[in-house]
């Protein structure tokens, strides 16, 4: 079941991402490098929990971010999320999706797509015709995933550690 994220939701979140991204490096991307969760592409920062905890409060406190929970019906527990909002900074409006996890149980069963079309539905009514999102260079089963809605490289993020 699909439900709307509330604060109360946050601890279990973030237990949530961190399982993901310690049992599969290859979703860091540069967001992760950016906010200092990674230190590169391979190695997760010491205190990379509570810096996701402070990006998901200024997630859910932001009135232009939406977040979604996908809820376990068997025992309630959070199997997925995605985090998507609209962006006004461009030639016109587009579509974001910051961030999308979903537990290895439940992948393959439909849980992803419920998730990724509550964003694009969201987008549609609201009449946006673009939506971005960023992966990790190495992440090939989630590019193949986000394929299938439509979604095409369009550009790479290059970086230069100082």
């Amino acid at each position: 079941m699909i439900r709307i994220f509330t604060p109360q939701d946050k601890e279990q979140l973030c237990n949530l991402f961190a399982s993901l991204i310690e049992g599969h490096k290859e979703y860091i991307s540069h967001g992760e490098l950016q906010m200092g969760i990674a230190t590169d592409s391979n190695t997760l920062a010491p205190n990379f929990k509570e810096i996701w905890l402070q990006y998901l409060e200024r997630q859910y406190t932001d009135p232009q971010t939406l977040i979604r929970i996908y809820e376990n019906d068997e025992n309630g527990a959070l199997a997925g999320f995605i985090i998507f909002g609209i962006r006004d900074d461009g030639g016109s409006p587009y579509g974001v999706i910051y961030d999308l996890g979903v537990l290895p149980g439940f992948r393959e069963k439909g849980t992803g797509s419920l998730l990724v079309r509550t964003a694009l539905d969201y987008f549609r009514e609201q009449g946006v015709e673009s939506c971005f999102l960023e992966s990790g260079v190495n992440n090939h089963s989630a590019h193949h995933f986000f394929e299938q809605f439509g979604f095409r490289q369009v550009s790479c993020v290059f970086r230069n550690k100082l």
